[in-house]
């Protein structure tokens, strides 16, 4: 499981996160998310991790952190 949260007014896109595994990561809870009666942006349900090393984590990704809110992403594993 990996957390990201944005505790400022403005979203960031585009948000570079560091994450331990490559490939898709879903998204299973967005603060900002329409059924909490926040704007509904997000990152249409999942995002992919690269193998690129960041912030001292072997993978990558690019992801919507939508303002005043924290996104919690779940590995999905492939067989």
């Amino acid at each position: 499981m990996a957390v990201a949260a944005n505790l400022s007014p403005a979203p960031r896109g585009s948000y570079r996160i560091g994450l331990p595994f490559a490939g898709r990561w879903t998204e299973i809870l967005n603060t900002d998310s329409a059924a909490y009666g926040g704007s509904g942006m997000g990152n249409l349900g999942a995002v992919v991790a690269v193998p690129e090393v960041w912030n001292e984590r072997p993978a990558s990704a690019e992801m919507v952190l939508p303002p005043l809110s924290t996104v919690y992403l779940s590995f999905t594993r492939t067989q």
